[in-house]
């Protein structure tokens, strides 16, 4: 890029808002759990675990055969999804069944989706 040439996204000069800078400074703490979840959902496999319990309560059988992976890494996928509240189980008989956690988990899912369709 030539000296002439100016960055789009940089600023030409430096120059802050202190009001500003502080305001959102102080919005920042606290955000690691919330980072987590974003993370977890990165995974391949777990957000389509949480898509597939958006549509349908499932149990480990099912999601298993759904994903075509070994129920052994579905449940170890479930177990991380249920340390941060994503999902939920239910033990039924012999059988223990999973959904979303509320509807936070079914907005995010959805929002995201949306997004895909409309912006794809």
């Amino acid at each position: 890029m030539s000296p002439k040439q100016k960055e789009p996204d940089r600023c030409e000069i430096f120059c802050s808002d202190p009001v500003k800078v502080d305001h959102v400074k102080s919005r920042l703490d606290g955000l690691e759990v919330a980072v987590d979840i974003f993370k977890a959902l990165g995974d391949q496999t777990r957000f389509k675990i949480v898509y597939a319990l958006w549509h349908e309560e499932l149990c480990v059988c099912d999601l298993a055969l759904v994903l075509g992976l070994p129920v052994a890494a579905v449940s170890y996928h479930l177990r991380y999804l249920r340390s941060l509240r994503l999902v939920k189980s239910e033990k039924r008989g012999k059988m223990v069944f999973y959904s979303l956690a509320d509807e936070h988990i079914a907005s995010l899912v959805n929002l995201s989706i949306k997004h895909i369709r409309e912006n794809g």
